[in-house]
């Protein structure tokens, strides 16, 4: 790893760097890794790669209103990055309520109220 950058907008860091360049012409570009890592900032799962540099990432910059990144390389390069629709519109998941089989905490709220009445119509 070379760089890193957290996003100002999402939960989400992104990691740039690839093989020692002094090797980058005795192999693949498959084998260098030379690609950007997305990583979920609280819960450190990789959710995603982008390629697109023929050699070693050694600076990540993310624009502050979130919709695109650069990237920059020994390769000579400077790539700008837009986000996709589906990445700017990800909500980041709440593994707990997945886990418990509960929704958002204003459902649970709102459960119990029903319950209530329907117990005290019965009696």
């Amino acid at each position: 790893m070379n760089d890193a950058v957290i996003s100002e907008t999402k939960d989400h860091i992104l990691l740039g760097g690839g093989q020692e360049a002094m090797s980058v012409t005795t192999t693949s570009g498959k084998a260098g890794k030379f690609e950007t890592q997305f990583y979920h900032l609280v819960y450190e799962e990789e959710f995603g790669t982008v390629k697109g540099h023929f050699g070693p990432i050694n600076a990540l910059a993310i624009d502050p209103n979130g919709r695109c990144y650069a990237s920059g390389a020994e390769d000579g390069y400077i790539r700008l990055h837009y986000f996709d629709k589906s990445y700017l519109d990800m909500k980041d998941p709440v593994p707990e309520a997945l886990e418990a089989g509960e929704d958002d905490e204003s459902d649970i709220e709102e459960e119990p109220e029903k319950d209530d009445e329907s117990d005290s119509d019965s009696d």
